[in-house]
């Protein structure tokens, strides 16, 4: 029984092609996927890389069928038939296997699970931990924590020690909002960081076959630097890949760091859009302390940020010039100072971000 949901074990130690291990995926009587995963809680490091994990699962599972789910998990139990319904019959389902079938395609192509992480400890960070997942849009799952408490006694009849695990619901409970935006609409427009000097414009699906030829270059530089990047403060979430040239760094509140590089004007650097009156509030709060936000990045070695209008929008942005080409030795030194940048609006924003988001 998971979250009040008759559930039955699909699989244990379920292998998904580049994403690694589940180790526990479920199903409940009702189709629904249920992706478990079981860590120790014991520092921010291992907070932050468990919950880029269990969604590292789900979007591997969201480029699922049916028939591959269905592969997957027959060859992990050894049975054969259409093991997943057969399981939730078990479970109590009362599902025809036509509407469980398409029940379960419609979860896979939506990214419609409930993900848990379970282990000891963790009712601390959850604000952090919704920063994160607010940015995931891209898929519809439902998030929770399960906290697992460990009681050794010793028998006093036998002597025996003996254990209790017990899961338990937490007494104060945080609700962190979470928005899908999806258009199924053809040739639909996507605001994206394109290869143009000032990086704000618009490239529609077909229209950018210059850039489809930076994709590789920058999948390499991207993955070395989320891999080498390292914050001051030990529970900020790693960027994430948001199209070609451009990452997005997860911050307090609604807002969020691009950061960027762009062959044309040969620049890199990160920003802040603040877009509408809730935007602005918030601006007029960092503005307060400007002097002292600008006095926090030249001590870093970051000068030039700028505070300037884009239309009805406020940027606040840093940049640095690195003219292609764009040697290792080249890439080596935009990664050092891109992660000096992204480390900096961490340190200097996200305390303040906090206590205006609060």
């Amino acid at each position: 029984m998971v979250a009040g949901i008759a559930s039955e074990s699909a699989a244990t130690e379920v292998n998904l092609s580049g994403a690694g291990f589940i180790d526990v995926l479920l199903v409940s009587e009702h189709g629904r996927l249920i992706i478990v995963e079981c860590k120790l809680w014991r520092n921010p490091q291992a907070r932050r890389e468990v919950v880029g994990q269990i969604l590292d699962y789900a979007r591997e599972l969201a480029r699922y069928g049916y028939d591959d789910l269905q592969r997957v998990i027959s060859s992990r139990v050894g049975r054969r038939g259409n093991v997943l319904y057969d399981l939730a019959r078990e479970a109590g389902s009362t599902m025809s296997e036509a509407d469980f079938g398409d029940r379960v395609s419609r979860d896979l192509a939506a990214g419609r699970f409930l993900l848990l992480i379970a282990g000891d400890g963790i009712t601390e960070g959850t604000q952090r931990i919704g920063e994160y997942l607010g940015a995931q849009a891209g898929l519809a799952f439902d998030f929770g924590l399960i906290e697992i408490a460990e009681y050794r006694f010793v028998d006093p009849d036998t002597g025996a020690e003996r254990r209790i695990v017990q899961p338990r619901l937490l007494a104060r409970t945080v609700t962190i909002d979470r928005f899908v935006i999806r258009n199924e609409a053809p040739g639909t427009v996507v605001e994206t960081i394109a290869e143009t000097a000032a990086p704000r414009t618009r490239s529609s699906s077909g229209s950018s076959g210059s850039a489809s030829g930076t994709f590789a270059a920058w999948n390499t530089f991207r993955d070395a630097f989320i891999a080498g990047v390292r914050f001051d403060d030990p529970g900020q979430m790693p960027p994430r890949n948001g199209g070609n040239n451009w990452m997005r760094l997860p911050l307090p509140g609604t807002v969020g760091v691009t950061l960027y590089r762009s062959t044309t004007s040969g620049n890199i650097g990160a920003f802040l859009r603040f877009i509408d009156a809730d935007g602005m509030a918030v601006l007029d709060e960092l503005l307060a302390d400007r002097d002292a936000i600008e006095a926090e990045f030249a001590e870093a070695g970051l000068t030039g940020l700028q505070w300037r209008t884009e239309g009805e929008e406020k940027v606040l942005s840093i940049t640095t010039p690195s003219p292609a080409p764009w040697d290792a030795a080249r890439e080596e030194e935009q990664r050092e100072w891109l992660g000096r940048a992204a480390n900096q609006f961490v340190n200097s924003l996200r305390p303040r971000l906090s206590r205006i988001s609060a």
